[in-house]
């Protein structure tokens, strides 16, 4: 007797949490790729510092959008408490570097500022002809690439017993379903995505519970 297999998406409101979750461990991914690039690039004879440096700062980003609240569930600094003072005291300066230094252009970690080039022969002391602008700006390198790398690894192992307790619990909920209610479900079809989305909030129908 032959069969067929297909995924459907469950649409039940207790499916939210786990589908955050989900959310969570994909950005998670995101940044250990992220940061096993950087570590890649750094490796070659002709490496370039501002692709390093940019990816590591992507990578930073992606960690803490599963630390952002609003409507996805995110996660708070004492879900991680149990990594130890270690991988707290590295959650915190990354947590910083993002705050100062990713996101603000005003920071300790980088100055902006004006050059003038004096010359003088002889003794004498020739006018100013022109200015320049004169930079310095702390590098991120293969160093903090591997240190949130590390980091990341432990907290998405943390998040994964959270998944696995959650999947566990929709299967049971669903299990006490009329098999048609999944059943005759379909695949989630993704909206195109339209010029004014970007200025448009994403809702959630109901309050979402944080199970635990």
């Amino acid at each position: 007797m032959s069969g067929h297999h297909r995924a459907v998406e469950v649409t039940l409101p207790e499916a939210e949490l786990l589908a955050d979750l989900y959310g969570v461990v994909f950005d998670l991914n995101r940044a250990t790729k992220l940061c096993s690039k950087a570590v890649e690039f750094s490796k070659l004879p002709d490496r370039d510092y501002e692709l390093i440096k940019g990816l590591v700062a992507a990578a930073v980003v992606r960690y803490f959008r599963c630390f952002s609240s609003g409507v996805r569930y995110g996660l708070h600094r004492k879900d991680i408490e149990n990594l130890g003072k270690d991988m707290l005291a590295t959650h915190d300066y990354f947590k910083a570097l993002r705050d100062k230094f990713v996101a603000h252009s005003v920071n300790p970690f980088e100055e902006t500022y004006v050059t003038a080039t004096v010359s003088e022969r002889d003794g004498v002391k020739f006018p100013i002809r022109s200015v320049n602008p004169g930079h310095h700006r702390v590098m991120l390198s293969e160093l903090e690439a591997k240190s949130l790398e590390e980091l990341v690894a432990k907290v998405t192992i943390e998040v994964g017993k959270r998944v696995k307790t959650e999947e566990e619990r929709l299967v049971a909920i669903i299990q006490d379903l009329p098999l048609d209610t999944i059943h005759s479900g379909d695949l989630h079809i993704p909206r195109q995505l339209k010029a004014d989305d970007v200025n448009r909030a994403r809702k959630r129908k109901r309050p979402l519970k944080n199970h635990t």
